[in-house]
């Protein structure tokens, strides 16, 4: 699939090449109209270029310099990056210092629409092309779960925007922003409809069935409707998919076919410019992406009990030295761990055993860095690999599926603690009944779900909205505060303004250009 998708996105580029035709009159606007819509290999280009929108370095790709998923975490509790400066982007967005005219705020937005205008186009030009029925619902299909996806993240930031449904033509292109509410449920009823029209299995990086099921479950629970998070979830159990026995190898390009990638965005390297850079790095760890103590802290012991690195910190000058705890600290933990994070002790390419800093030189903010998806024996094409980004893994599923159950109320508490041993046993863990024990209150099992997606999907994106939704937001920013402040760390200051920071402005740019677009109260 990697390969088709390349030699596609080849053709659709060979579009615009220069020929003899170039005094051809035809509108430079909407030209691909009136010609391009007519053969099976026109739906499947245009299919293609809707897949290949999700490659954006702000959407599911990335470098040290550019958001992505990887770099959303670095926006909260999790990490930071060791030089937060202008020139990286998501760096004010991190520190509480974003304005309507931030980088990322409008680079976000731009890359969000380009999909949704790709997915538009072929959502309202399919009907013209020769193919059969199914291959026409499906296509469909493909492209609105993509948008669903697209519009899932867009109402999680800046909350009320533009709703676009159909291709827009220069007489209709300023159109006010739509309530969030509006979006979902548009967005959800969608996804139920295609839903059939999709296949159970498919190539590597194309839509699914459990695919749209899963966006539609993460929509719902991202607004709070329990009820169809839950109908979502439980359509997906029946699918085929499973844990994958080995949770560190699952980051490495043989993980990639695993019964647990629900949905992936899928990269093609090294050599042929198609390949990915959300894992790049140098010689050594890379240098700009830092995690923090205190996502490190929340990989418990193997016994399941938590201990943190002051536990292990020495007093000196009065004040806990935490940079370096000591060597036992990392020893005897949750798996995970070390496959999420590279820390004293561990080697990068053979280099590293007493400090993760790369030869006690390396710019770490607080002596950990990343590894998830990272190779360290891959340094000559780190910056154009074939690694794959998932969107979706079942272990989010579950996740999901016991925090619908329990929100809702009226569980059963075995079926929800049946949903995280199983994450947690995957690794080695032991299970909720062992240690948190049974007859577990709302919140507490609430607690325990909250910590579970932590450990579990560090890395991949979703911790900033996690927070977003449960409205913990000032806790993280505090938690790294108290790093800051309390033990050296050498992060750059974070602030918490109020309820403005659970809601992205709208760029301003896009104000600018479109006249019926009104700020967000919250940062007028």
């Amino acid at each position: 699939m990697k390969k088709n998708i390349f030699i596609a996105l080849c053709a659709i580029i060979g579009l615009s090449a220069c020929s003899d035709s170039w005094l051809q009159r035809d509108s430079l606007t909407e030209s691909s109209s009136e010609t391009f819509w007519k053969t099976s290999d026109d739906a499947m280009m245009a299919l293609v270029a809707c897949y290949d929108g999700l490659q954006s370095e702000q959407l599911y790709n990335g470098s040290p310099w550019n958001m992505g998923p990887l770099n959303f975490d670095c926006m909260t509790d999790n990490g930071g990056h060791f030089n937060w400066s202008g020139w990286m982007e998501g760096y004010d967005i991190a520190n509480g210092t974003q304005s309507p005219s931030s980088w990322a705020v409008g680079s976000y937005w731009s890359a969000c629409y380009e999909v949704i205008k790709r997915c538009n186009s072929l959502i309202a030009n399919i009907d013209r092309v020769e193919v059969s029925d199914a291959e026409r619902a499906r296509y469909k299909a493909e492209a609105l779960t993509l948008r669903a996806l697209i519009y899932t993240n867009l109402t999680m930031t800046y909350n009320d925007v533009p709703y676009l449904t159909e291709p827009l033509t220069l007489d209709k292109a300023e159109c006010p922003a739509s309530k969030r509410a509006d979006i979902v449920a548009g967005e959800m009823a969608n996804l139920k409809a295609c839903a059939e029209d999709l296949p159970q299995v498919a190539d590597l990086g194309r839509i699914t069935k459990g695919a749209c099921y899963a966006i539609l479950g993460r929509l719902a629970l991202y607004n709070e409707k329990w009820d169809e998070a839950i109908s979502a979830y439980r359509a997906m159990q029946s699918l085929g998919y499973s844990l994958a026995p080995d949770y560190a190898a699952l980051f490495t390009p043989a993980g990639e076919k695993s019964p647990e990638i629900v949905f992936s965005v899928r990269f093609e390297g090294p050599g042929v410019s198609e390949g990915c850079s959300f894992n790049a790095h140098w010689n050594t760890p890379l240098e700009a992406m830092n995690a923090t103590l205190n996502l490190a802290d929340e990989y418990y012991k193997l016994d399941g009990t938590k201990e943190t690195s002051q536990d292990y910190a020495a007093w000196v000058d009065g004040k806990l030295d935490v940079w370096q705890p000591h060597a036992a600290y990392w020893e005897g933990r949750d798996p995970r761990l070390k496959a999420t994070l590279f820390v004293p002790g561990m080697y990068w390419n053979g280099t590293g055993g007493e400090s993760a800093w790369y030869g006690g030189a390396a710019a770490s903010l607080s002596t950990v860095y990343v590894m998830k998806y990272f190779d360290p024996a891959d340094t000559g094409n780190s910056w154009d690999n074939g690694q794959d980004f998932y969107v979706v893994r079942y272990a989010e599923v579950l996740l999901s599926l016991a925090e619908a159950l329990v929100q809702k109320g009226g569980y059963q508490e075995s079926e929800v603690l049946a949903l995280v041993d199983q994450v947690r046993q995957r690794v080695g863990m032991p299970t909720v009944e062992s240690v948190e024990g049974t007859g577990l209150t709302k919140e507490a099992l609430l607690d325990i779900i909250k910590h579970e997606r932590r450990v579990e999907l560090a890395f991949e994106g979703m911790r900033l909205f996690d927070l977003y939704r449960w409205h913990e937001l000032e806790d993280a920013v505090n938690a790294v505060e108290y790093e800051r402040t309390h033990f050296g760390m050498a992060y750059e200051k974070r602030t918490y303004n109020g309820e403005r920071d659970y809601v992205w402005p709208i760029p301003t740019s896009e104000l600018d250009s479109n006249k019926q677009l009104e700020q967000n109260a919250l940062w007028k």
